[in-house]
């Protein structure tokens, strides 16, 4: 059963970058087709390996032990390309600002860099470091329980804030343009409107009161 189930299967190359999470998804692989066999897990992997990883692994590849294959490979590789301990700690304190991302995929790389260590005051500390300022006085005090409850009230205040800035924005262009229209229907003291006094005969508009001979090849208003 194993071997009929284990013919569709094709795993995607190795990730150096996240070895944790490509195990992960290869696992759950192996789980929706039920391959438990040792060896075939230990084979998918090592067919999945690029010749740049693979050859970081050569003694073991060239001599596999002869149990428990697939474990010492995934130790192995976890091992050499995974974050240590002192890695994730010096990129969680010199992680990436917010920009445009949502608080709660920032939450989410933070997490993913943290591990399976537990967060703690300081992590949290961290990331509301990198919210914009008027969100994270807003989030100091609060009484909230969890990273991800905290990074959901971030995403509420940060849509809030969003609304905010899109509704002055178009009270500005409304603003704007009133002015601009009340500007340009308003008669200058010499008796021309404000395209022909601004403008003169390269006017292509012409608002009433205006006394610009020859003002019929303009547009009326």
């Amino acid at each position: 059963m194993a071997e009929e189930h284990s013919v569709s299967l094709k795993l995607p190359t190795f990730w150096p970058s996240q070895p944790e999470v490509w195990f992960a998804q290869a696992e759950a692989q192996f789980h929706l087709r039920k391959i438990t066999a040792d060896e075939t897990q230990y084979y998918y992997v090592l067919a999945a390996l690029d010749q740049t990883t693979a050859t970081r692994l050569l003694d073991l590849i060239s001599q596999p032990p002869v149990q428990n294959k697939y474990q010492a490979l995934k130790n192995r590789l976890i091992e050499t390309f995974g974050l240590s301990k002192r890695e994730r700690a010096s990129r969680l304190l010199h992680f990436r600002e917010l920009g445009d991302t949502k608080p709660s995929a920032l939450m989410d790389e933070m997490l993913a860099v943290l591990g399976d260590h537990p967060p703690c005051l300081l992590f949290e500390q961290l990331f509301l470091e990198r919210l914009p300022e008027d969100i994270r006085v807003q989030l100091v005090d609060a009484q909230i329980d969890g990273c991800r409850q905290l990074a959901k009230h971030a995403d509420a205040l940060w849509a809030s804030r969003d609304m905010e800035y899109s509704t002055n924005a178009v009270q500005r262009t409304r603003s704007t343009r009133q002015k601009t229209n009340k500007v340009s229907s308003t008669p200058v003291p010499d008796g021309l409107c404000y395209y022909h006094h601004t403008f003169g005969n390269a006017a292509r508009k012409c608002t009433e009161p205006c006394s610009w001979s020859g003002k019929e090849q303009a547009s009326r208003q």
